[in-house]
């Protein structure tokens, strides 16, 4: 993370000239989202006109969205991947130019009561990792390479994908597909649970695993991240999703968490992860304390 911090919104702390607003905040259940809704939560709270309420980690992308959409729950965060793929009206169009897809979801968002702010630097895509020896020894860098290896009768690899992974339109069958990789019998392939893929590559079990872009696990020197070097993943930039309504009456809600947003890169967010994931820190307290020493109020 960057030692400079940064300064805050130009969104006045000061009440309008309506009464207090409540904003509920949700999020998915897993640390980063997590983590994402914590920071939403805490830095609207300090405002002193909006009343947060605390409805983080609670839902799926779908309930989530819906929820936000009708009114029932104010703000979340959510990837414009998610978004085009996963939500209504869903799309199979690939999008891989980030500004394209945020534009589409954008305006699918609009079409239902929701808008979006602009998203974080990072993106949290679907990345291939790799044992760092084996694919040293077996000349792996990208993808493409993967499937020709395996295609010129080299060592098959052992694969361990997490479930959603192995289940999603967008995961490993496509992928197989997309770039022609096949996986030999002989070989384990392990359907598992995220974040025991690095275990198994940790364990020489396999020497392929799936994973997320902004996973603590891939700055260790015994993982080499594939190149996606034909595009397959969409991008994954989470963006402040909020009902709508609430933001068109109140669009310093979306001004208060911009500097927040913009703070967000991938190191940022790999850091912020490593400290619940292998830690053991509350995503409160680290949201809280990234805050206070990145995200500077201007009040």
């Amino acid at each position: 993370m960057g030692a400079a911090a940064l300064l805050g919104g130009c969104a006045s702390n000061q009440q309008p000239d309506t009464e207090s607003v409540t904003v509920r905040i949700g999020s998915k259940p897993f640390t980063e989202q997590k983590i994402l809704g914590y920071l939403a939560y805490e830095r609207l709270r300090r405002i002193d006109w909006i009343r947060a309420v605390d409805e983080i980690g609670a839902g799926n992308s779908l309930s989530n969205w819906e929820a936000t959409a009708a009114g029932d729950q104010h703000l979340y965060w959510e990837y414009t991947g998610t978004a085009w793929l996963q939500l209504p009206p869903r799309h199979e169009r690939r999008i891989t130019d980030p500004e394209s897809l945020f534009e589409r979801v954008q305006a699918d968002a609009d079409s239902q009561r929701l808008q979006l702010a602009d998203p974080a630097p990072f993106s949290n895509e679907y990345v291939i990792a790799a044992d760092a020896r084996w694919a040293e020894r077996a000349d792996v860098t990208t993808i493409s390479d993967l499937a020709a290896h395996i295609r010129n009768g080299g060592d098959s690899p052992g694969v361990a994908v997490n479930e959603e992974f192995f289940h999603r339109q967008d995961g490993w069958r496509g992928l197989a597909s997309y770039y022609e990789i096949e996986t030999a019998n002989g070989e384990p392939f392990i359907v598992t649970s995220i974040g025991l893929t690095y275990e198994l590559l940790e364990q020489d079990r396999v020497q392929i695993a799936s994973g997320f872009a902004t996973d603590p696990q891939l700055n260790r020197s015994s993982v080499t991240v594939l190149e996606d070097d034909r595009d397959y993943f969409l991008p994954y930039q989470p963006a402040p999703t909020a009902y709508a309504p609430l933001i068109n009456e109140h669009p310093e809600i979306f001004e208060r968490l911009s500097p927040v947003v913009s703070a967000l890169d991938k190191s940022t967010i790999r850091g912020l992860n490593s400290r619940v994931l292998l830690d053991g820190d509350h995503p409160f307290t680290v949201a809280t304390q990234f805050l206070e020493t990145e995200v500077l109020d201007d009040a």
